[in-house]
């Protein structure tokens, strides 16, 4: 998978020369050969990332990835729309950190907003939070980054894995800048 994946990005850039491009590739490929994430995490990262950031040529490589790996329809649909349910939270969470307000009494109360998509994942709890601590980290959100990274661990991810995460995301968003 990780063989597949570093070629269809290489045709995907092969006409960038620029010095950002290059450092990009590097980066990419870096992760994905020597990181700590298995290839199919690696992809599925990869998948939720681009989703989140808009990269459509990357998404378009970590679908056909999963998919060549045996993944099902269902199993890919949920790591995409993991950037969706992502997204709804750091948007709101990074309202609640913005606004939150020190004086009891003058808080907003519960959020209110339905996350069943995160009790019980298809692709698993750790694949979950590390989607959706990458997502975060994109996002922003600095209570949803803290909160997933501190999953991640309690669910037994090594730091090396959560940096390599956080690496997916910034690479991943810097790619979106130069496919752009």
């Amino acid at each position: 998978m990780k063989d597949a994946i570093i070629e269809s990005f290489d045709r995907l850039l092969e006409s960038r020369s620029t010095v950002v491009a290059r450092d990009l590739k590097l980066n990419f490929r870096r992760l994905f050969e020597d990181g700590s994430l298995t290839a199919e995490d690696g992809a599925m990262v990869l998948l939720a990332t681009a989703k989140a950031v808009g990269a459509e040529p990357l998404r378009e490589i970590a679908r056909g990835a999963l998919a060549g790996a045996g993944q099902s329809e269902d199993v890919i649909r949920e790591v995409e729309e993991s950037a969706a349910i992502m997204g709804t939270l750091n948007v709101y969470y990074r309202f609640r950190h913005f606004v939150d307000h020190q004086v009891e009494g003058e808080g907003y109360g519960a959020a209110k907003l339905r996350m069943q998509s995160l009790a019980n994942p298809a692709i698993g709890k750790q694949r979950f939070e590390m989607l959706a601590f990458a997502v975060s980290v994109i996002n922003g959100c600095e209570k949803c980054v803290t909160s997933h990274e501190k999953a991640l661990l309690q669910l037994g991810a090594t730091r090396e894995q959560i940096h390599d995460l956080a690496r997916f995301a910034a690479v991943v968003f810097g790619l979106k800048q130069v496919l752009a």
